[in-house]
């Protein structure tokens, strides 16, 4: 039968285990915070710079842009490609 000393020791390195588990992973948790906080900005300003896109190519069909279909193409692959990105933002979020 182990004796209460050893008991007792065997206890005190257990709660320090646990507790550098915590603090390690506290750590970790403020690290992921930090990191979804930042991708939910980007995503913030590439939802604003896409509504911005979206108003220029409505004025540009409005103001009847015959010759600037080249340019009306070339903003609708824009918007698409920030799409995809806020995407995988949001895919990254929700890991």
């Amino acid at each position: 039968m182990e004796s209460a000393d050893g008991i007792l020791k065997s206890l005190e390195i257990k709660v320090k285990q646990l507790a550098d588990l915590y603090v390690k992973t506290k750590q970790e948790r403020d690290l992921l915070i930090n990191q979804s906080v930042i991708q939910q900005k980007t995503i913030e300003e590439k939802e604003t710079e896409i509504e911005k896109l979206r108003a220029e190519i409505q004025a540009m069909k409005t103001a009847g842009s015959g010759g600037r279909e080249e340019e009306v193409g070339m903003m609708k692959e824009r918007i698409s490609g920030l799409v995809r990105e806020i995407d995988r933002c949001i895919e990254l979020l929700n890991k």
